[in-house]
């Protein structure tokens, strides 16, 4: 029986921006998406969301608060969510049993929360800081933490980072490189996305079904969760079986995932890898930017087409 699942840590990141656009469709020249945007105004996104599936489809970024003053700059049909923080927990597996226990968590205290998607060493949520003292006291009590363990807040130093991006220019690089230097790039064929369309109660009842499992090591391979309003909740869940419930639509995916540069997004990492597969007429289902991993999860038969087309501009060991 799970208990306390372990984890290595909770990092908190305060006084972001989130930004989203609603409707997103990449076909329609008339409306430049939101990480091309950012990208050309050199604005790095710490996170980001994309959903292209059902008549909910969205781009989301989370950038530093700095902007939050300078709308002109941005597009004024985005909407604006000011004074959000991420919430970052480092799981010890990914295992269906751990993220059940996290998800009726989340439904059991009715934790209101923008986002929640998963990359390769963590899963982060976008919260309204008013609510992070309360939301990280309850993870912090649920979770089995390391006995030294206290929820590590990283700041942004601007004077420290202007200093470095002039003295050490790489620290803080636009990547205007023919090839972007990453750590790997990463192919997982043969899985399946579920949709789910949940209240606080359901999703509770439901994290408690998967995380009593009776196969402990199933694993999930990605999830990405939208507060779509205020009882609404939106679950995409990636795993190698499809799961047993009422979906509201499973399709056959792939999973294309890479790591690094640092810094998350900085500048045009998700931009130019979108660009590469929209000229290569590749359809992308969810994208998720976090820290510094991206996850792209394509129809199923696309990624290896996809692999190629990010290996001719990414550059990987």
């Amino acid at each position: 029986m799970l208990t306390q699942p372990k984890i290595n840590g909770i990092r908190l990141n305060k006084n972001y921006l989130q930004v989203t656009q609603r409707n997103f469709n990449e076909k329609d020249l008339s409306c430049v998406p939101l990480y091309q945007a950012l990208a050309s105004r050199r604005i790095n996104m710490v996170f980001m969301t994309l959903s292209t599936m059902g008549n909910r489809s969205f781009v989301s970024g989370t950038i530093c608060s700095q902007y939050s003053g300078r709308k002109d700059r941005l597009d004024g049909s985005w909407t604006y969510c000011r004074n959000v923080c991420t919430i970052s927990i480092y799981p010890h597996n990914y295992r269906l049993q751990f993220l059940g226990f996290l998800l009726s968590l989340l439904g059991k205290h009715r934790l209101s929360f923008h986002h929640l998607v998963s990359s390769n060493a963590m899963l982060t949520v976008i919260i309204d800081q008013i609510e992070c003292d309360a939301v990280i006291d309850i993870l912090a009590k649920s979770f089995n933490l390391p006995d030294s363990h206290a929820p590590f807040e990283q700041e942004e130093n601007v004077e420290l980072t202007q200093f470095l991006k002039k003295k050490y220019p790489e620290t803080r690089a636009t990547y205007e490189e023919e090839k972007i230097k990453t750590y790997g790039i990463t192919l997982v064929t043969g899985l399946n996305l579920n949709a789910y369309l949940f209240s606080f109660d359901q999703l509770a009842e439901f994290g408690q079904k998967i995380r009593f499992m009776e196969d402990e090591k199933d694993r999930f391979f990605h999830t990405s969760v939208h507060m779509l309003s205020p009882g609404q909740i939106q679950l995409y869940l990636l795993t190698k079986d499809k799961l047993s419930g009422d979906t509201l639509q499973t399709c056959p995916a792939d999973l294309l995932s890479f790591h690094g540069p640092h810094f998350g997004d900085r500048h045009s990492i998700v931009s130019r890898a979108l660009n590469c597969l929209s000229c290569e007429s590749i359809p992308v289902l969810q994208t998720d930017c976090t820290g510094a991993s991206i996850s792209m999860i394509l129809p199923r038969g696309k990624g290896a087409a996809a692999k190629q087309s990010l290996t001719d501009i990414f550059e990987s060991p």
